[in-house]
């Protein structure tokens, strides 16, 4: 098949094209923000001349990258790191004027880790079969997008705390300005990302400079997306880094010639020497961000946005299978580890363990264990969300669980953290060692890509492949629940949401999973 062109804002670009429609990969949206852009709000790309080759992911930013396990191999990106990093790939079905819903895709690892370029988030298969565009997007993470300038900070840096979200307004602009060339609609945009990258759904929901840049929400399980970063614990982390490279505080200019190796090393030991607290987060700074997302209220930026919300059923299983011994726990070490977790005094914390023992009556302690640790840091932040916008009462909003079960490791993962993933993007048979072959993986997938394309394209999930799926409201609170048998459930585990809602909220940037 002819490798296909397509001319841009900033010039011309060739794809690739397969049997799964063309592929534009790499393609800059901003300029590369090493050397004097560091720590600085994104900068314009510059044009080019000629064709550019559009066949190959671009850079992801710097990070520390952890080896992922066989089971988790589709997490992972063999894309190079550096700091020419703000670059987005297109997935479409056909270049031409059909204005297909886009679907904006935000990656996850926190505000740390991770790459659009991920193997897992190839957006070819969910373009073609739902008609749509697919567009995925690389940006500063961790120091490099985060790190809160001090008051004495020079003013050009002002916006270092949250120059990676601004890194994602420069992509929808782009978006806005391009993507009708690539078959896309620019007025039917939908935002998608899970775990950080639900969180930074979250956070544009509320920055008032991505108003009007996309028109639906989907927040998959952010741990922390609807309350950021105290500004306080950002600032302590930024004298922190500065003293351990022995540089003046809040002289961000000689940052700038840091090698990024050594920028990584020092954070990596502020955040050890902190027992993982990490404050290299999104910061409510009064420019970008004026208050919390979700906090106290739905944002009015965007009371107009649908927002599709939910999380899997055990979230925590993906962090606890860190350490195998984790899934063997029992007995009094499991209700100890609970209180510590849920960092409550004994009676609470097991009032709180007999409900879940009650409705869990034959589960080890190493399943409730996960059960709470779930529901304490993924679940409770979602049913919060979703109260608030269903009380915003000026747009939709649809609440899922993915309770479906991976048989790997023995059946101990049930349904981890990213479990949703390859069935979002239609990428199952890619991540076949952590899904099997079980006979209901192809339709899961099937009602799964067809749910959100549907939302994508009218603010809705229905459609013909699953049972009719409410909007969320207060009491009812209708629940899709996808499984094997996927079903609507009226407030799904009600008594655990209740008895875990008495437990004071799980704070932002903590590591500590269960331990």
């Amino acid at each position: 098949m002819n490798a296909p062109i397509v001319t841009t804002s900033l010039g011309q670009v060739r794809g690739s094209a397969t049997a799964r429609g063309l592929a534009f990969k790499g393609i800059p949206y901003g300029a590369s923000t090493a050397g004097t852009n560091r720590f600085l709000a994104p900068q314009p790309a510059t044009p080019w001349s000629g064709v550019r080759d559009a066949t190959a992911y671009g850079q992801s930013c710097p990070q520390i990258v952890t080896p992922r396990t066989r089971l988790f191999q589709w997490l992972a990106s063999d894309a190079p790191l550096g700091e020419d990093c703000l670059v987005l790939n297109v997935f479409t079905p056909a270049a031409d004027a059909a204005k297909r819903p886009v679907m904006v895709w935000l990656h996850g690892g926190a505000f740390s880790i991770g790459s659009g370029s991920s193997q897992v988030y190839d957006g070819a298969t969910l373009a073609q079969t739902q008609d749509v565009v697919v567009v995925t997007v690389n940006h500063r993470l961790n120091l490099f997008g985060y790190l809160t300038p001090l008051a004495h900070s020079e003013p050009r840096f002002a916006d270092a705390g949250n120059a990676g979200m601004l890194d994602l307004v420069a992509a929808l602009q782009w978006v806005q300005q391009n993507i009708e060339r690539f078959g896309g609609d620019p007025g039917c945009v939908t935002l998608f990302g899970q775990s950080g990258g639900g969180a930074k759904v979250a956070i544009l929901m509320a920055m008032a400079e991505a108003q009007g840049l996309f028109h639906r929400a989907i927040v998959q399980k952010p741990s922390s997306g609807f309350r950021v970063q105290p500004r306080d614990e950002c600032e302590a982390a930024t004298r922190k880094l500065f003293q351990k490279l022995e540089l003046p505080e809040g002289d961000f200019a000689t940052l700038q010639s840091v090698p990024s190796e050594t920028l990584l090393q020092a954070m990596q030991s502020v955040v050890g020497a902190s027992l993982g607290q990490d404050s290299f987060r999104p910061v409510v700074d009064g420019r970008t961000l004026k208050g919390h997302p979700f906090h106290p209220s739905a944002p009015e930026v965007s009371a107009l946005v649908p927002l599709m919300i939910g999380h899997t059923r055990t979230e925590a299983t993906f962090f606890l299978a860190a350490d195998p011994s984790n899934f063997t726990v029992d007995g009094d070490e499991a209700r100890q580890r609970i209180r510590r977790f849920l960092r409550v005094d004994t009676a609470q914390a097991d009032a709180v363990l007999a409900v879940y023992e009650q409705h869990h009556p034959k589960a080890p302690g190493s399943e409730l264990l996960a059960y709470i640790a779930s529901d304490y840091l993924y679940r409770l932040n979602n049913i919060t969300g979703a109260e608030q916008k269903a009380r915003q009462g000026t747009a939709p909003v649809y609440a899922y669980e993915f309770a479906w079960e991976s048989p790997a490791f023995g059946g101990k993962f049930m349904s981890p953290h990213t479990a949703e993933i390859p069935f979002v993007f239609g990428n199952v048979a890619l991540a076949s060692a952590f899904t099997g072959d079980g006979p209901e993986l192809e339709r899961l997938e099937r009602q799964m890509m067809a749910a959100w394309a549907h939302f994508a394209r009218n603010g809705n999930p229905n459609h013909d492949g699953l049972p009719a799926w409410p909007a969320y409201t207060l009491p009812e609170r209708a629940t899709m629940v996808f499984a094997a048998e996927s079903a609507v459930v009226n407030d799904p585990r009600g008594a655990e949401r209740m008895a875990i809602g008495q437990v004071p909220a799980f704070h932002p940037g903590s590591s500590l999973y269960a331990r």
